[in-house]
């Protein structure tokens, strides 16, 4: 590693004012003696640290010594493009050996020729379609005369979902080997790519995928076969899983079921399951908004099943039956429908009686305010250590955010691991001089009701301090609502999550430096804008579950601890998320105002400010300007 990294390493080499970076060094040879080992590393490796170098060159290194394959997996596409269009060209180049690599996205994210094919055959656009989406579609038919690769991101634009829909092919709807242009497909191709290449870079839901499949069959359909395994971004890896393995049956899946019976010419039956459809549905948004639901199903035969479980279960017999006697495209259909039919009957019946005692039952509502039924699985610790880390010779599990107070016990439990080497690595950047913390101690408790509308007007103040350059976090849809409402008439552009796709949210903030953005959720992580443009991180309240989390709630229930083993932790992990917004260059400089008195108020506060690095904090709003004009004495004494 060190003649890679070191200060007459290759790197050094080739980029002009290259500086080791510590922390980078020692991932790198944690990561180089569990590829040399075996066994399970987990690395806390702050932004800056350079982490993806620090595990694909040792990764490389192995591959060309071993011939071990290598997967790496993230949740974020814009990491999984730089993965494969600069880091590992990068290393390709540095590095002996025949180091060759692939991306592997999900099928929908392909162009498919059939639809194609289909698309130009039935008329490109429609007397429907606007102006706008005609345009984006004769861009597409364009751009699909030339590409090689059929991948969506190769698009200088980033099309509606709805468009592109009609130049790809969801998993269900593939034909397979019985599709006419089976031979050329550019899914096959993108498969063929990665079951040669020495690194395969691909996301989580490709890997659950991946796992679900083997565990039926035992066979690797839907990645290559690999030896070593990196998950990057991990801290996201548990939730995704969750979804992953759970189940959503709605109206209008319900409703699908039925068109290949119409086909088959069984439309009484057809509207039959319609109907039933609508009425169990119904049934289930009822039972929702009456008060006898709370958060989950709590007991079984809460909502009657059996004459939809019925019907599903005859629409299914009737498909394999229709299935042998029809042409091969409506045959392969309704064997496909058949076996939905299936699934969707046993998961209501599984759901509805609370079959499985390590999955939680639970009800949302569509936009129509129909109910739709949902599981998820608690616990999927056992399920990923089985079909993933126990298959492989060495995994590497990283992540900017994974420990709390220096423990990566959360993280541990939530993914079965059982590591042979941890490691927390020091960031790389001068918090101490170029960061403030202010919490200010005169709002009133999250508790109180005035707590919103204080927020609100705070939010206000801070980004007229700031002078806009306000990255601003909400743990509710109602908090940013009304700052969102506050701050009509600011002399700043306000960006609001919802108004616009999110990546063209952060780009339009980041392109304009006095601008504000308001986000819940997914904004917490993932925004990356060095520079003046990001200066000011509002955090409106720690962020601990929604009380209305199913998952939690059981967690409640069967764990004493539950506050200190999952929900404390889980709130530490998502607010460090949300600090590490700020600074992400080592010329960065700003200020994190969290509007939260509990932060310093109560004992668990400590654990949040454990967990960040030694940053100067402030109880005085007004130090953020003072700070942002680089006033060095903000905030002197007062250490974390």
């Amino acid at each position: 590693m060190e003649g890679i990294f070191g200060d007459a390493g290759l790197l050094a080499q080739r980029f002009d004012g290259y500086a080791p970076r510590q922390g980078q060094v020692m991932m790198a040879e944690a990561v180089e003696g569990v590829l040399a080992e075996g066994g399970q590393l987990v690395v806390e490796a702050p932004t800056g640290t350079g982490k993806s170098l620090a595990y694909l060159a040792p990764a490389a290194l192995d591959h060309a010594r071993s011939g071990r394959s290598v997967l790496v997996v993230t949740g974020n596409i814009a990491l999984q493009e730089q993965l494969v269009g600069k880091d590992l060209p990068l290393l390709a180049k540095l590095l002996p050996g025949n180091l060759t690599f692939a991306l592997l996205k999900g099928r929908r994210n392909y162009l498919c020729l059939q639809q194609l094919a289909k698309s130009r055959k039935e008329g490109l656009v429609s007397p429907y379609d606007s102006p706008e989406d005609r345009e984006v579609l004769r861009s597409i038919d364009a751009w699909a005369h030339s590409t090689e690769l059929g991948d969506v991101s190769e698009l200088p634009f980033e099309p509606p979902h709805e468009l592109w829909a009609r130049f790809s092919t969801h998993p269900d709807e593939c034909p397979g080997k019985q599709c006419m242009r089976h031979s050329i497909c550019l899914v096959n191709q993108a498969k063929e790519r990665a079951a040669s290449a020495s690194v395969v870079v691909s996301n989580y839901h490709l890997l659950f995928a991946h796992l679900l499949v083997h565990e039926a069959t035992g066979e690797d359909r839907v990645l290559p076969r690999f030896d070593v395994v990196v998950l990057d971004e991990a801290h996201s890896a548990a939730d995704i899983a969750r979804d992953f393995f759970g189940f959503r049956v709605s109206h209008a899946g319900l409703r699908r079921l039925a068109s290949p019976l119409e086909d088959l010419g069984t439309v009484t039956l057809a509207r039959q399951l319609r109907s039933e459809a609508e009425l169990f549905c119904d049934s289930l948004g009822a039972l929702y908004r009456s008060d006898a639901y709370s958060v989950r199903l709590r007991q079984p035969g809460m909502v009657s099943f059996h004459v939809i479980v019925g019907v599903l279960e005859e629409a299914a017999r009737r498909s394999t039956a229709g299935s042998k006697y029809s042409k091969e495209e409506l045959a392969t259909r309704l064997e496909r429908n058949a076996s939905r039919c299936r699934d969707a009957a046993r998961r209501i019946q599984e759901a509805l009686e609370l079959a499985d005692p390590n999955a939680v039952s639970f009800i949302e509502l569509d936009r129509h305010g129909r109910g739709v039924l949902c599981s998820k699985p608690v616990e999927v610790g056992e399920r990923i250590r089985t079909g993933l880390f126990d298959r492989v010779h060495a995994s590497v599990v990283t992540s900017a955010t994974l420990s709390t107070g220096g423990s990566f016990a959360l993280v541990e439990t939530e993914l079965g691991l059982r590591p042979t080497a941890r490691l927390v690595v020091s960031s790389p950047f001068d918090y101490a001089q170029r960061a403030l913390l202010v919490v200010p101690g005169d709002l009133p408790d999250p508790t109180d009701r005035a707590w919103v509308a204080a927020v609100a007007r705070r939010v206000a103040e801070i980004v007229e301090l700031a002078q806009g350059r306000t990255l601003a976090l909400f743990t509710s849809y109602r908090s940013l609502d009304r700052a969102h409402t506050q701050l009509r008439g600011c002399a700043y552009p306000v960006l609001r999550q919802g108004e616009q796709p999110r990546t063209a949210l952060v780009k339009a903030f980041a392109d304009d430096t006095g601008a504000v953005l308001l986000g819940t959720d997914s904004f917490w992580t993932g925004i990356d804008v060095p520079g003046k443009t990001l200066s000011c991180v509002v955090i409106d309240r720690l962020p601990f579950p929604s009380p209305d989390d199913p998952v939690l709630d059981a967690i409640r229930q069967r764990d004493r601890q539950w506050f200190m083993n999952r929900c404390l932790p889980g709130a530490v992990l998502t607010f460090k998320q949300g600090f590490g917004r700020l600074i992400r260059s080592v010329d960065d400089r700003g200020v994190v105002v969290v509007l939260d008195r509990r932060l310093n108020s109560k004992p668990y506060g400590r654990i949040f400010l454990r967990s960040l690095p030694p940053v100067r904090r402030s109880d005085q709003l007004d130090d953020v300007a003072r700070f942002l004009c680089a006033d060095s004495t903000v905030g002197e004494g007062s250490g974390a």
